[in-house]
Order: structure tokens, then sequence, then C-alpha cells
């Protein structure tokens, strides 16, 4: 789809979302070190091909550099989805994993959309917000935190306004609680024709 008619499709859905006076104000914080790494946490949101879900649900951005920018909504997802990766109890957040070629880049918003209506908003003026910390190592150079709570009966969905991106693709990955997965379909299958032959196997006992 065209840049600009993608922008102005977006612009009016978020007029029909309403709630942005009101929403719920997005943390966005620099991460010290490599504390998240997209390949070991939990699935991404907005991504390039690299990013490996599993079957989790992705929007896929530009790849390369010299992109003027993004304003992208993610696919929707069930409440429930999520509160599988995190772990119930736990907030969501959210890593950002940037490539910078050249000048810092610039976060300019993010929203969650809770049963399609914005409740959390992150939105700034300023330029170049978001300069790379761990460049090009698929670690979260930033976490994007305090969204409002939800339940498994919710949607819930996302956008990412970002400009100037001027390396490769930048990645928005869920912060999943530890040992949390996304199955791969394959891994999905094994464990499938397991418990399979599982139960075939008692049966052949038993009779």
């Amino acid at each position: 789809m065209n840049t600009k008619i993608l922008a102005v499709t977006l612009g009016m859905a978020g007029l029909a979302f309403g709630g942005g006076a009101s929403a719920n104000v997005v943390t966005l914080n620099a991460v010290p070190g490599n504390l998240y790494q997209q390949t070991v946490q939990s699935p991404c949101i907005f991504s390039n091909p690299s990013c490996t879900n599993g079957g989790f649900a992705s929007t896929a951005l530009p790849t390369g550099g010299n992109v003027n920018g993004y304003d992208a909504l993610s696919p929707l997802y069930s409440g429930q989805t999520l509160l599988n990766i995190i772990g119930a109890g736990n907030s969501l957040l959210i890593g950002l994993d940037i490539n910078e070629g050249g000048p810092a880049q610039t976060l300019t918003a993010f929203y969650m959309l809770l049963n399609n209506s914005v409740v959390d908003t992150f939105s700034t003026t300023a330029t170049g917000n978001v300069p790379a910390g761990n460049n090009g190592n698929g670690y979260a150079d930033y976490l994007l935190g305090n969204f409002s709570s939800f339940s498994a009966t919710d949607t819930v969905q996302f956008r990412f306004v970002f400009n100037n991106a001027n390396d490769g693709t930048e990645n928005l990955f869920v912060i999943g609680a530890p040992g949390s997965t996304v199955p791969e379909p394959a891994t999905l299958a094994l464990l499938g024709l397991g418990l399979l032959g599982a139960h075939f196997a008692r049966h052949r006992r038993s009779s």
C-alpha cells in the first residue's frame, strides 16, 4: 500500500478509535546492556523476516535503510495470546531493537488499542530520541511499558510510528515470562505425534 494512503487510513482509524486525549502514557526507557534478545525472549509484533515467530502473527516492516518512516498497525491479538507469553499477573513490556546507520532516529508515537479503542499512548515532538545502544545484535535498546492491563477475552492491537529509518528494520517484540516460548509449528506437530504414540502404547499394554 502507498505510504501516504496508509498514513491517512491509520489517521482516520485513530479518530475512530478515540480516547487519545485521556489515554494512559506509555513509558520509554533505555535498556542498559544486553538484557533482552528477541530470539531468546518472545515473538516480534513488528519485524523483518529475520525475526522467527513460530507462527505468531506480526506486521512486516520495510527492510533496509533510507526509509522515511513507518506508520503501521500490528495484527489483532487476543488478550489470552499475549497473557500466555507474559505470564499471568505480569505487566506487558515491549522491547524495541534499534538498527542505526546514521543520525539517531525518532520514535514518534506508539499506541495500544484495547477492544478497538486507544488506551495507551506514547507521543513526542522530539527528534532523535532513540539512539542505538546495542546496534545490530537483536537486543532491545529500549523498553516500552506502563501499558493498561487486559483480560483474556479482550482484543489488543498496537500502532507504531517511527521516522528517519536509516539502517536495518527496527524490531519490536513482547518480553516473555522466563521460560515462555512460542513453539514452532514443527515442534507442535512432533509433540502431537509423541502424545498419540504414548496413547497407543498405553492402549496396547492394557489389552
